[in-house]
């Protein structure tokens, strides 16, 4: 049984680079390793009523991580009370895990109630299929790794308690205004970034710092400098500098 697809002309890329095909062993290993890091990923697993195999696909070009090392997409299956738990994963070379600074992989987690035909016929008994990833074009970023930013963020956000505030609108000169006022007195922060995400109200906005390596300046409680709030309006000046981008940077 061949645990690596490598068929889908638009998403693979050549593999006459010597890429480590995926062994058995290799499944073993990473599903063993990724299940130790289960206790330590925040949040409940979104449950899903269905995911299609472009749904899954497609996460792996929209949120991939900065990372130089990534060099496939891997999807973890495994049995749960309300039908699949699915883990979507990136690995090197070697076909190790990707993972963020605090040993936890780069990637998503959630339960799907069904599997569409396609993805169900891909997985069938896997326990991992890999895809290989094509390789970055330079200049895909407006910024330098933004995705590594959002994703960061994402993970923090997940364990704050307390419910962002809820304005009427937020104008773009009340956001640079934060930043100017707010700025904690820590001399690692060198920008501000603005985090935008959908919410039920409007737009879910964090504003937060960062340094010199565009990593997010935390607090010495471990919580990143910053706010959350949900705005349900963005002025036209905020809406034209996030275009269709998930982050802003401001120096």
């Amino acid at each position: 049984m061949s645990w690596f697809i490598n068929w889908f002309d638009w998403f693979a890329k050549n593999t006459s680079e010597g890429e480590h095909k995926i062994t058995a062993e290799d499944v073993a290993r990473i599903v063993r390793e990724f299940n130790k890091c289960l206790p330590r990923i925040h949040g409940i697993p979104e449950v899903l009523e269905e995911i299609t195999f472009e749904e899954a696909i497609s996460y792996f070009q929209s949120d991939r991580p900065g990372n130089a090392n990534v060099k496939k997409g891997a999807i973890i299956c495994q049995d749960h009370p309300e039908g699949q738990f699915l883990a979507q994963v990136f690995l090197d070379r070697q076909n190790n895990l990707i993972c963020r600074p605090n040993g936890i992989p780069y990637g998503c987690q959630m339960v799907a109630k069904k599997l569409d035909k396609k993805l169900s016929d891909i997985l069938e008994d896997r326990e991992l299929i890999a895809f290989e990833l094509k390789p970055r074009k330079s200049g895909g970023y407006e910024f330098p790794f933004p995705q590594d930013i959002v994703l960061e963020f994402g993970e923090w956000v997940r364990n704050v308690v307390q419910i962002p505030q809820v304005i009427p609108i937020i104008t773009y000169e009340e956001t640079i205004k934060y930043f100017i006022t707010d700025r904690p007195k820590d001399t690692r922060i060198r920008k501000g970034a603005i985090l935008r995400q959908p919410h039920p109200q409007g737009y879910h906005l964090a504003q937060v710092f960062l340094d010199k390596n565009n990593q997010i300046v935390l607090s010495p409680n471990g919580v990143p400098y910053g706010r959350q709030l949900v705005a349900r309006e963005l002025d036209e000046e905020l809406l034209d500098i996030f275009g269709n981008k998930k982050l802003i940077i401001v120096e």
